[in-house]
């Protein structure tokens, strides 16, 4: 398109004020898990708006809403440290969605019209990415009425299909720009012990040639920094962090044995460090997806040995797993982990792998429990968890009646809270 698009740009190009300005009673937006932040930072100072919905995946900058409750009600499938105080005051309503379902609860739930996309700068042919996360944002920019997209000076320009011409948007803000979140791998000292025993545990059970997947959680991933004898291994995930990274980088993995895009590490989202950014930029090796392609069980199944490598907050003696909820109240979400587990379990020769601590890090609680408290919703069944590892072993529920997966379940246990299981276990017939 040579340098035309640059006349388009700027005859798109209006204020955050002006945008939000066009925002009409009753509209339903979304932005994707990245928001468009200087946008918000306007509407949130418009008081006369009356049934505005916004569903946003992570809510993080919902403090720029000073019109919260007052016209305008934001919706999200996950809860986290910058959120959650939001939703326990009733600020914010909680969505369960895994996340492939985030499209479907956007445009057919929630009926958002409105998109609101954070995107990188252009490149020389007036193309950007949306950056770091591809989730629903492509499917709804193609589908709403109305798409304002933000440019962020800190989004990476990361390949696949969250790739889009300013053609495509009907304006656009030149946003002040906010760096990415980022997360470091925790090897603290404290727990490196129990990361090399998972770590060790897990060796065992990913194969030569498997395709991973890795949640988001500080322990899977710390835990892979201690794998032994992994080869040839290949990238199918929700989240590429720097795990993923370094694990290319020693040469584990390779993509080379992957049955779906061989070669190539496929994802929906990028969560890591500074370093992770600027790797994953413009790396043909990596490619951001929408979230209802990567996540969709039937194709996670068709890929080679699919592992999928998650963790729960608690597991109890069926082999069913609660992921999301902490203490009585609405603790994270979904994510990606019941997609995975689903997928990696019809996987003819996948495995479908949950790793906890088997008590919390004061000692005080087993993290495997005879029973999940009244209200504690299931986020992983017992037909979808295969593997259950602890620092104490690895327990196989895979071709386990009910009585043989509660005695595996207590085997991986903390020794102090054995016993205490074991009877409860005798209670409930098992």
């Amino acid at each position: 398109m040579g340098r035309l698009w640059e006349q388009e740009y700027e005859n798109k190009k209006i204020s955050a004020e002006k945008a939000a300005s066009l925002i009409k009673d009753g509209d339903s937006l979304t932005s994707g898990a990245r928001e468009p932040a200087t946008f918000l930072e306007k509407l949130g100072l418009r008081t006369d708006l009356k049934d505005v919905v916004y569903f946003c995946a992570e809510a993080n900058f919902l403090h720029l809403l000073k019109n919260l409750g007052k016209g305008i009600t934001v919706y999200t499938s996950f809860l986290d440290s910058l959120n959650r105080g939001y939703a326990e005051r009733g600020l914010v309503k909680y969505l369960p969605s895994g996340f492939s379902g985030y499209r479907k609860n956007a445009m057919k739930g929630l009926k958002c019209n409105v998109a609101l996309p954070t995107v990188s700068k252009p490149d020389k042919d007036g193309y950007v990415s949306f950056g770091n996360s591809a989730d629903l944002i492509p499917d709804v920019c193609r589908e709403a009425e109305l798409v304002i997209a933000e440019i962020n000076e800190y989004i990476p320009f990361v390949y696949g299909d969250n790739v889009m011409h300013i053609s495509e948007f009907d304006f656009i803000v030149e946003g002040r720009g906010y760096p990415m979140n980022v997360r470091q791998i925790d090897d603290s000292d404290d727990r490196r012990d129990v990361y090399k025993r998972i770590g060790s545990y897990l060796s065992e059970l990913i194969e030569t040639g498997a395709t991973l997947e890795v949640g988001i959680g500080r322990l899977n991933s710390s835990s892979l920094m201690y794998l032994e004898n992994a080869r040839d291994l290949g990238v199918h995930t929700e989240v590429y962090g720097d795990i993923f990274m370094e694990l290319t980088k020693k040469g584990i993995v390779t993509n080379q044995k992957k049955a779906l895009n061989p070669g190539v590490s496929v994802c929906t989202q990028l969560v890591g460090s500074r370093e992770l950014l600027d790797y994953a930029a413009n790396n043909l090796e990596i490619r951001l997806d929408r979230c209802n392609n990567v996540l969709n069980p039937g194709a996670i199944a068709r890929n080679n040995k699919m592992t999928a490598i998650n963790n729960a907050i608690q597991m109890d003696l069926l082999g069913q797993g609660n992921a999301e909820y902490l203490k009585g109240v609405q603790y994270s979400g979904m994510g990606g982990i019941a997609d995975f587990a689903v997928g990696a379990a019809n996987c003819p020769d996948g495995k479908s792998i949950i790793v906890i601590e088997s008590t919390t890090r004061n000692g005080k609680y087993s993290k495997i429990v005879p029973y999940f408290t009244p209200g504690t919703p299931v986020s992983l069944s017992r037909v979808s968890v295969e593997y259950v590892v602890t620092e104490y072993g690895i327990a196989t529920l895979i071709g386990k009646s009910l009585q043989e997966r509660a005695k595996e379940m207590i085997r991986i246990a903390h020794p102090g809270f054995r016993e205490e299981l074991e009877y409860e276990a005798e209670k409930l017939g098992l």
